[in-house]
């Protein structure tokens, strides 16, 4: 575990040196256990190199964990009260690849907002939440995903210009909140703020959606202030033992 945590925090790919001095193992005894770890995709060489990264099982293994924890009581409770609160759908999301994957979502009885359905994914440039994650990378990873990406209209006001992206992701930077204007499903508008571990990280996204015939999008802002509060409520559960 010692070994997996040194590896998963550290800013780059680690040598195998690194990683022993890290975690006071004899060099040989380091190789062992990170042999064992590769032989379980929990961890992995960088491809040209022999410097260790995060492999593909530990990915999966630490998303499922967030979203256990995610879907587990306090937080639910949380996100069930702002759905009775505000009166609207109320959902939480996580980044996959380039779509966002619902892992919990409440369902107001009187909205006909877009249902999130757990497990339901959409693409990441269209959705309140999946602005948050862009908005999270680092510039230059950024502009690397926005050279990849391919914006395809899924809606009426569906964001497929880089430019408008960028400028759309850059606000969303400076605000830590986004919107999304019918660009999911016509009539539908919604907005999202940053659920955060202990140490600030972005691990999920907290969004609602509403009609637009009945709450405008410039209205959306109305809504910030109590998704503030449960986000902030919900990041504290996840630290709690």
């Amino acid at each position: 575990m010692h070994v997996l945590e040194v590896v998963a925090q550290a800013d780059r790919p680690i040598s195998m040196t690194d990683v022993a001095a890290a975690c006071g193992l004899p060099v040989p005894t380091a190789h062992r256990l990170v042999a064992q770890l590769e032989e379980r995709r929990l961890l992995k060489r960088v491809l040209g190199s022999k410097k260790l990264a995060v492999g593909a099982e530990l990915v999966n293994l630490g998303a499922a964990a967030v979203q256990a924890a995610l879907r587990a009581d306090p937080a639910h409770q949380i996100l069930t009260a702002l759905s009775s609160r505000i009166g609207e759908h109320c959902q939480i999301g996580q980044r996959a690849d380039n779509e966002v994957v619902y892992v919990d979502a409440v369902y107001a009885t009187r909205s006909q907002g877009l249902h999130f359905s757990q497990g339901r994914r959409s693409p990441l440039y269209c959705t309140s939440i999946g602005k948050l994650f862009l908005a999270d990378l680092p510039p230059e990873q950024f502009e690397w995903w926005l050279a990849h990406a391919a914006l395809k209209p899924v809606a009426p006001n569906t964001i497929v210009s880089a430019d408008a992206l960028r400028s759309v992701v850059d606000a969303v930077r400076k605000e830590q909140w986004a919107a999304s204007n019918e660009e999911v499903e016509a009539g539908v508008v919604g907005c999202a703020v940053p659920i955060r571990n202990a140490q600030g990280r972005l691990i999920a996204g907290l969004g609602i959606s509403v009609p637009s015939a009945r709450v405008s999008f410039d209205a959306l802002e109305a809504f910030r202030q109590p998704m503030l509060a449960a986000a902030a409520e919900i990041s504290a559960t996840l630290g709690q033992e």
